[in-house]
Parts: C-alpha cells; sequence; structure tokens
C-alpha cells in the first residue's frame, strides 16, 4: 500500500530536501502539506535536537520561512512540510520490523527495544503490525542514552493495549516504574518550571502507566489514532484563538486520556461553553481522571465544528512550557 500524506500521524517523520528533519504532529493534514514539527537541524555533519517549540519557529522563520504556512483552519500560522519538499518518510512499524530481522547486528539499546516490545506484545495480545518505534531510533542518530520511544497505532489496538497494561504492568519482567530519584529527575525534566507544584506533580507522574525503566533505559509509549478513526477531515473543523487563560473546573470524561493528541471533557463555571482540555505533548497524558476537579493553564480557543454545526471553547496546553494541569 502506498502512503499518503493524509495517512501520516503522529510518531512518524519526515526528512526534507533542505536536510531538516520533521516530526508529524497529530492526525489531521491538508492535502498538499503535512503539519509537522521541526525536530533536527543539520550540524557538523550530524543533527542537533531542537526541543523547545518557540526555538524551532525562530530557526525556521530566519532560515527557512516557507517551512511555516497560515493554515485557515487552525486561524493561525504553523509548522508544515509541503508535499514537494518531502524526501523520505520513516515509519515507526517498518524501522521496528528492520531491528528486529537484525538482531545481532543492533545496539544494545536497540536490542532492549525489541525486548521490550516484545513483552509487550506478548502481555496486552496486539499484533506486531499496531506497534513502532519513533524518536531519535527511527531517525537512527540515537545514542546509547537514549530513550525508548514506542508508538501504538489504531483506536482499537491502543484501548486494548491500554486495558491489558493497566492490568499486567506490575508482572512484566524488567519493567520498573519511576520511583526515587528517577521519578524526582523525571518530574524535573517535563515540568521543570514548575518547582511550586512539584509534590502533586510527582504523585501524578508516579502512577503513569505509559512510561519507566527497562533494562536501565527510559521508555514511554504513545497510544495515536489513525485517521480511519475520527469522523472530522481537515477542514471540518476550525479554531479562533483566545489568547493564554487559567481555567479550573470538574473532569466529566477521561476515556481519551491515554492518546496523543489527549483530550479531557470538562465543565467549567467561569466559562459555561468550555467542552475540551486538549494537548498535543505526551507529558499531558494520563495527567488527571473523571470526576476530579482541575486547574490548568493553557491557549483558549473557539472551536467551530462545521460538519455539525456547532460550536464551543477548548483549552490547549503544552506549548508553553508554563502550561500545566493538576487536581485541585
Amino acid at each position: 500500500m502506498i502512503l499518503v500524506i493524509t495517512d501520516l500521524v503522529e510518531g512518524y517523520f519526515i526528512t526534507t530536501t533542505d536536510g531538516l528533519i520533521f516530526e508529524v504532529k497529530g492526525i489531521v493534514h491538508p492535502r498538499n502539506r503535512v503539519i509537522a514539527y521541526l525536530r533536527y537541524i543539520p550540524n557538523n555533519g550530524g543533527y542537533q535536537k531542537v526541543y523547545v517549540l518557540d526555538e524551532r519557529e525562530y530557526y525556521l522563520r530566519n532560515n527557512y520561512p516557507s517551512y511555516l504556512w497560515f493554515s485557515e483552519p487552525h486561524g493561525r500560522e504553523v509548522q508544515s512540510v509541503p508535499s514537494s519538499r518531502i524526501q523520505s518518510i520513516l515509519n515507526p512499524v517498518e524501522r521496528l520490523g528492520n531491528l528486529r530481522n537484525n538482531t545481532g547486528k543492533i545496539t544494545d539499546l536497540e536490542q532492549a527495544s525489541v525486548n521490550l516490545v516484545d513483552r509487550l506484545v506478548k502481555s496486552t495480545g496486539i499484533g506486531l503490525s499496531d506497534i513502532g518505534i519513533t524518536g531519535s531510533q527511527l531517525v537512527g542518530i540515537a545514542k546509547e542514552d537514549s530513550d525508548i520511544d514506542l508508538i501504538v497505532f489504531g483506536l482499537d489496538a491502543c484501548r486494548k493495549f491500554y486495558s491489558a497494561l493497566s492490568r499486567k504492568i506490575t508482572s512484566i519482567t524488567d519493567i520498573e516504574r519511576y520511583a526515587g530519584s528517577s521519578l524526582d529527575n523525571h518530574v524535573s525534566f517535563r515540568w521543570g518550571v514548575h518547582t511550586e507544584m512539584k509534590p502533586v506533580l510527582r504523585e501524578i507522574e508516579r502512577e503513569k502507566l505509559l512510561q519507566g525503566l527497562f533494562e536501565g533505559y527510559e521508555f514511554f509509549l504513545r497510544l495515536v489514532k489513525l485517521p480511519s478513526d475520527l469522523d472530522y477531515v481537515y477542514g471540518d473543523v476550525s479554531f479562533q484563538m483566545k489568547g493564554q487563560q487559567l481555567v479550573s473546573g470538574n473532569v466529566t470524561d477521561d476515556s481519551d486520556a491515554m492518546f496523543t493528541p489527549c483530550e479531557y471533557l470538562v465543565e467549567c463555571e467561569e466559562f459555561p461553553s468550555l467542552r475540551k482540555l486538549v494537548s498535543y505533548r505526551g507529558r499531558f497524558t494520563e495527567q488527571i481522571s473523571k470526576g476530579v476537579s482541575f486547574e490548568a493553564r493553557g491557549r483558549l480557543e473557539t472551536v467551530t465544528d462545521h460538519k455539525k454545526g456547532t460550536q464551543y471553547l477548548q483549552l490547549v496546553m503544552g506549548e508553553l512550557p508554563t502550561d500545566y494541569l493538576i487536581p485541585i
């Protein structure tokens, strides 16, 4: 099957004709380009990772402004790769398959990744075609101290995976949950600017299922829906930014808290039309549960569903380091 642009989802990477490497973001894309964020730039014959979103935009604006594109439905400029600039598409499932077929010729990190996948597949019952490897190992520039970034694709496979993992994670050989100093370091890395919230964030991160340590390596799992799991395409929904906002309320549904992008359905007295908290950043997955009161900071926006004829507010978290979501 030939993969078309609209099939690309979170976890895939794109190399461009300019030598840049982008990570695909989200699930929905226009037909002639992919919404993706700059991740690696050329540096001294290799690649340098660019982590902070503002730094990625600054680099593109000053060197490759054509990758900054105004998306009418989003109501703002987004990072994206035109189809004419795509040199290659890096597929997480294919990359994992290559590692499995080259046992004996792979690094310790790669072998640990294969071992972890074997245990997860056996414990959860998903297929090898449902899971892949992303991040620096997908790009082929991982170091021995790199993380293991795995990704599960498809609504049904993801729900099956998460349900089984919640029951069996303590019995899977060599998987360790974050605790002690490893937990402290993890919280500092993910939520560094929120030092005053460290106690509550520490408890949240300690309970998350989609992360931990395996054979001495840190790992993180993303669960990602496919375009066929959605009832809309690019252009069916549009957004209008309203600015940064602090909100509080109650969580009414957390059934999509495991996914990237994640979302929480909420009620809010101050903003009665606020319906969702959403994030494209992995650190906001599994962050809060149904029935809990919350406080969150992010970018408020009006969402118009042209297909259904509805309009509501949502809060997008994770675009700034100061964004957060905690129970209160």
